[in-house]
């Protein structure tokens, strides 16, 4: 299954770059958004990255629950096209209308833009990805995030520590994180994943970094949905995971480093952490 989700993730990466070079064919273009299984793909990417760290699969699905959580038909999920850009969450319908938000800010000047799953941040980790396509796609996000959390994990010898430090090694801060992040683990753990167990059928066609025009990100800047408003789901997501060790701590790895990470070296992952 591992071998499977990581050709299933080189695939991804591949239309990524195809698209980059304007070489995708047609049919990798972006599915509908009522055929993006936004929450099935995020807990599938969690529960596989958190196997190939070995890392408790419920500390990763509750990572991302924290992260971009929200209520569907009764039930907290995860949503893969969230974008947190400096304090305001945002949930989109689909991964085109969430790729051309954070374009459009980035290209604005305004890095600070929290992305995915995990809501990696752009202004200290986008280096490390090929795109910001890629930071969405959810099999890379979810195994940048589980590499940082292993990683904290064997800092600390602590799961639950861990998951703090992944939003804030100042304890007030991660301290506030936790207390949303318990209640979710609790959730998961007595409910059990919901999310699929193989591969979404969708995941493939997951996203291309084709260019959008302008008409498509001025609708998509018009339909985002605001983290808790308007249609009454309450928040669930806190803002930049990542980002509060970037002041201090600077970029993680390097663009090769990064890219060759999530590839399934995780030493490269460790040696290239500032202690």
């Amino acid at each position: 299954m591992l071998q499977t989700a990581r050709k299933t993730a080189l695939r991804s990466l591949l239309i990524l770059l195809l698209a980059a070079l304007g070489l995708a064919p047609a049919t990798a273009a972006l599915p509908p958004a009522e055929s993006v299984q936004a929450a099935e793909i995020c807990e599938y990417a969690a529960a596989t990255a958190a196997a190939e760290a070995g890392i408790p699969a419920e500390i990763m699905g509750a990572l991302t629950l924290t992260e971009t959580g929200r209520r569907l038909d009764g039930a907290v999920r995860p949503w893969a096209w969230s974008v947190n850009a400096e304090g305001a969450g945002s949930w989109f319908d689909d991964p085109a209308s969430a790729l051309a938000f954070a374009e459009d800010r980035i290209a604005m000047g305004r890095p600070n833009v929290d992305i995915g799953c995990f809501q990696i941040n752009y202004r200290w980790h986008g280096e490390n990805f090929a795109s910001v396509a890629a930071m969405f796609d959810p099999m890379t996000n979810a195994r940048y995030a589980a590499r940082f959390v292993r990683q904290l994990y064997d800092e600390t010898g602590d799961w639950r520590a861990a998951a703090g430090a992944f939003h804030s090694r100042t304890p007030a801060n991660a301290n506030k994180y936790l207390a949303r992040f318990d209640e979710l683990h609790a959730l998961l753990r007595q409910r059990g994943p919901l999310g699929l167990t193989s591969s979404p059928e969708t995941y493939n066609q997951f996203a291309v970094a084709a260019p959008l025009p302008e008409e498509r990100v001025r609708r998509a800047r018009e339909k985002l949905t605001l983290l808790g408003a308007p249609i009454g789901t309450p928040l669930t997501g806190m803002a930049g995971s990542l980002a509060v060790i970037g002041d201090s701590r600077g970029s993680l790895l390097g663009v090769q480093e990064g890219l060759d990470a999530v590839q399934g070296q995780p030493s490269l992952w460790a040696s290239a952490l500032l202690p």
